[in-house]
């Protein structure tokens, strides 16, 4: 039986490790949920809510995750910490899949007698010089790994990222989907044939009903009830998992089309994708005065500072398959509620890929140092960045960091619609 103070001892071990100390979310939930415990209260998702994030009574956990996501995050945290410091503990917590309640424990590793009693323990002398070896070649490669993570967290990269990463909300990565329609013509008993559509001016539920309202004979189009994500969506993903490890931090992935406005008021958001999958976060967009044109003259055009400024015009050029030219935006602005939202926005998956590789490489983030020290003296808190990229075949051949601009806050109208909790279009 494991009393009252045992349960607040493991709780004092379990925030003094270092993937606590810098979380002042995840201590303050599980602080939360072993005084539940203690107190033989059953914690809800409800009170989880009002009494560790503040939210108000009309709080509404099938419209907001930030509870389920904190808690799943949380979990992962702990087993992470059994795994590492916590490897020797004998008196454990862990909180069970589909439970917001602690549960502690005591942990037994298997018993040496019973052990011996696997005939495969007898081969323990024959592979133990393999294992050496294996062992050292492992230390070989992780040392590598480790001084290479080291860096990384010590590098300008941790100032870029610093509020993203440090936060308290909870991650998500967004992948920008396309928004794809369908004619079924199975009704009419003529044929089972389905045509699926991708149209360039169609991003959105908006856009998808006044196109029907405007096109005689459209009344039967359906949009597709799944997603499919392109290429620059999807292909960067890896290097961005990659960095967000690095830096020891959790996150779930969901589509830009199944973004709420709860989504972005509690969330850090990173997302990825083409320009016209933005979905709700393009109103960020028209806030820069950044325009993107796929019709005819592929190209972008972001408006100038002041009004006697011109406006940047890129053309893109080429076909992806073959040498080709693409652009990239990457923007650093606040979230509704002291929240950090990146867009990392291209035509294709070159200038995507192209920019999470920049932007997780020491080297060339020393020139985007330099890029921001000479043009605005310092690295401003929000930022956009212009990439231009030469490829092949969607493979990049070369990068250029070509703009960088600090991002007035005020200029954000969506900011204000989201606090005053008007329904985003």
């Amino acid at each position: 039986m494991i009393d009252q103070g045992q349960k607040r001892i493991i709780l004092e071990e379990i925030l003094k490790s270092n993937s606590f100390i810098n979380s002042k979310l995840n201590s303050r939930l599980l602080s939360y949920l072993v005084e539940c415990n203690i107190l033989d209260k059953i914690p809800t998702e409800y009170s989880i809510a009002l009494d560790v994030f503040n939210k108000g009574s009309d709080f509404n956990p099938t419209e907001d995750t930030l509870v389920r996501v904190s808690v799943y995050n949380l979990r992962k945290k702990i087993e992470r910490y059994y795994q590492n410091m916590g490897k020797r503990d004998k008196l454990r917590v862990k909180i069970p899949k589909g439970h917001y309640e602690v549960v502690f424990f005591n942990y037994k590793k298997e018993n040496f007698r019973d052990k011996i009693k696997n005939p495969y323990f007898y081969l323990v002398p024959v592979i133990v010089i393999l294992a050496v070896i294996a062992l050292y070649q492992f230390y070989l490669l992780s040392s590598r790994e480790s001084l290479k993570q080291t860096a990384v967290q010590n590098s300008f990269a941790n100032s870029l990222y610093s509020d993203f990463i440090n936060s308290g909300n909870p991650k998500l990565i967004s992948l920008g989907d396309d928004f794809i329609y369908y004619t079924d013509f199975s009704e009419f008993k003529t044929t089972s044939l389905r045509r699926m559509y991708r149209n360039s001016k169609i991003n959105n539920e908006e856009d998808f009903e006044k196109f029907k309202s405007e096109n005689s004979g459209n009344e039967n189009l359906k949009k597709l009830p799944f997603s499919f994500f392109n290429q620059a969506a999807v292909w960067p993903l890896p290097y961005l998992a990659k960095l967000l490890r690095d830096f020891d931090t959790d996150y779930l992935v969901r589509s830009a089309s199944a973004l709420t406005s709860n989504d972005i008021k509690s969330n850090d958001i990173f997302f990825m994708g083409s320009f016209w999958t933005l979905r709700i976060l393009e109103q960020v967009i028209n806030d820069l005065g950044i325009t993107y044109s796929i019709i005819g003259d592929e190209k972008l055009t972001i408006r100038g500072i002041n009004e006697s400024d011109s406006s940047l015009v890129y053309l893109r050029s080429g076909v992806p398959a073959f040498d080709h030219i693409d652009y990239s935006t990457f923007i650093k602005v606040p979230g509704p509620n002291q929240n950090t939202i990146f867009l990392l926005v291209s035509f294709f998956a070159t200038g995507s890929v192209g920019t999470i590789k920049f932007l997780s490489d020491e080297t060339r983030l020393a020139e985007l140092k330099n890029k921001f020290e000479s043009e605005i003296k310092s690295v401003p808190p929000y930022y956009m960045l212009v990439f231009k990229f030469s490829g092949h075949n969607r493979e990049v051949l070369s990068t250029e960091l070509i703009h960088v601009r600090e991002i007035d806050p005020a200029i954000l109208t969506w900011h204000n619609s989201l606090v005053s909790k008007t329904p985003l279009h």
